[in-house]
């Protein structure tokens, strides 16, 4: 049971998860723009303008993610249909399957707080306490090596395992093969017209979102309190700048998101403000100094008893 924030009344209750299509399709098409400029500055040249063309094109990647995440709780369009659809090109340069986050991410949001609590992309926040896994945790290398086998699953005409749904599971393989296809198609063109397309625009800048995309979601859960069913433990809000909250679509707001899941993004800032004296918040800048920090003394901690135990 959640033990954050008063009841808010109906009237308020119904107002808070009103959807507006307007705020996500200005998002949507900032994104899009924010990738077509991208896209000309990492093809126009060879130099440092192709560099931070790709740079930037990988950030954009990133933050069309977090865009599919307000998708997939189907509070960017009132029709289930046109979030998965949107929701799907979103990931796509990403290889997140919409349907696969979709049923992943809904059901953590269930069991938040119970040992079968499981996040869509295999964090182990538990796990960083050196250099070594906090490398695999930002290159999401357990999250992509799943992939690689679901994507080859799906082309083999196979369904994900454990997923209960029929229709979702035939969503999740369709994903997937579409994806397969996508790789094949940036592949081949690349391969026809002697051309480095294929690094340019898709595989350097997504070097670049996989750590940007673990970066934005590390301080939501990690050094919370696992072991609760209170949102305002187990999960973090942060205190962003206009720009933190554009690019993280309000998902800095996270307590709030998990108080009210329904709660469409663009609210989140109002939703903040009636429970902001109930609550712990933070700021990115503090969080990873913090983060750092512990990780730091993680490390010397690990290398003195190694080198007694030697």
């Amino acid at each position: 049971m959640l033990t954050i924030g008063k009841p808010l009344e109906d009237m308020s209750l119904s107002d808070f998860g009103r959807i507006r299509v307007a705020p996500f399709l200005i998002r949507l098409l900032i994104c899009l723009l924010l990738a077509a400029g991208s896209i000309a500055l990492s093809l126009s040249s060879r130099g440092i303008v192709a560099v931070v063309g790709m740079i930037l094109l990988g950030l954009v990647y990133a933050h069309a993610v977090e865009l599919q995440h307000q998708a997939l709780h189907n509070t960017a369009f009132p029709s289930k249909r046109w979030n998965r659809f949107v929701g799907y090109f979103l990931g796509l340069p990403m290889l997140v399957s919409f349907s696969d986050y979709q049923y992943s991410h809904l059901r953590h949001h269930r069991l938040l707080g119970t040992k079968d609590d499981r996040e869509f992309f295999n964090y182990g926040y538990d796990h960083l306490t050196s250099l070594k896994p906090l490398l695999r945790h930002l290159l999401m290398v357990s999250h992509y090596r799943d992939v690689v086998g679901f994507i080859g699953r799906a082309v083999l005409g196979r369904t994900k395992p454990s997923i209960g749904k029929r229709e979702t599971a035939v969503h999740i393989r369709s994903e997937y093969q579409g994806m397969a296809l996508f790789i094949a198609l940036m592949a081949g063109l690349t391969l026809y017209l002697q051309t480095d397309l294929f690094l340019r625009v898709w595989l350097l800048p997504l070097l670049v979102a996989i750590p940007a995309h673990a970066l934005i979601e590390l301080p939501e859960h990690w050094g919370r309190d696992h072991g609760t069913l209170d949102v305002a433990t187990n999960t973090r809000t942060i205190r962003a700048s206009w720009l933190g909250y554009w690019y993280t679509n309000g998902n800095n707001y996270h307590v709030e998101h998990h108080w009210l899941p329904a709660v469409p993004n663009n609210r989140f800032p109002e939703l903040h403000r009636t429970i902001a004296h109930e609550i712990e918040s933070d700021t990115y800048p503090a969080f990873y100094r913090r983060f750092l920090q512990e990780l730091y003394r993680n490390t010397v901690t690990r290398g003195g008893s190694e080198e007694k135990l030697a």
